[in-house]
């Protein structure tokens, strides 16, 4: 008989022969590592997506109230320029001396509180036309 001669294996065979013979005793541990590594990825992914949705929400939510501040910044710029017209008018008013101070209280007067001057008539209008 012909006897062969052992070789010297070689570390790609030696690697291939340690898994074989680790499979050959039992199941290894290399399968929960990669399921935990799956969940952290999972996770991962998920607290990224969650952060995401977070920050979209709070963008539109900040929107709102920017457009509902902007629109009560138009109304109370609507009220300065009332205020400001009426303080005007009141300056203008209180200027008024002599015979334009008695010509205003006179419109006042008449338009405001109904009076009528010494002499004139008020005519009503019945059939309602105007």
């Amino acid at each position: 008989m012909a006897l062969k001669k052992n070789k010297p294996a070689t570390k790609k065979a030696q690697a291939t022969g340690a898994s074989k013979a680790a499979s050959a005793e039992g199941p290894q541990e290399v399968a929960p590592v990669k399921k935990k590594r799956k969940w952290r990825y999972l996770l991962l992914y998920a607290a990224a997506i969650g952060f995401a949705f977070y920050a979209v929400i709070t963008i539109i939510n900040q929107n709102v109230r920017i457009a509902e501040k902007r629109a009560e910044l138009s109304e109370l710029q609507q009220q300065i320029n009332v205020v400001e017209i009426q303080s005007n008018y009141i300056e203008k008013v209180r200027g008024y001396t002599g015979q334009e101070l008695s010509d205003y209280m006179e419109k006042i007067a008449k338009e405001e509180l109904g009076y009528v001057g010494e002499g004139e008539r008020i005519f009503i209008n019945v059939a309602g036309d105007q």
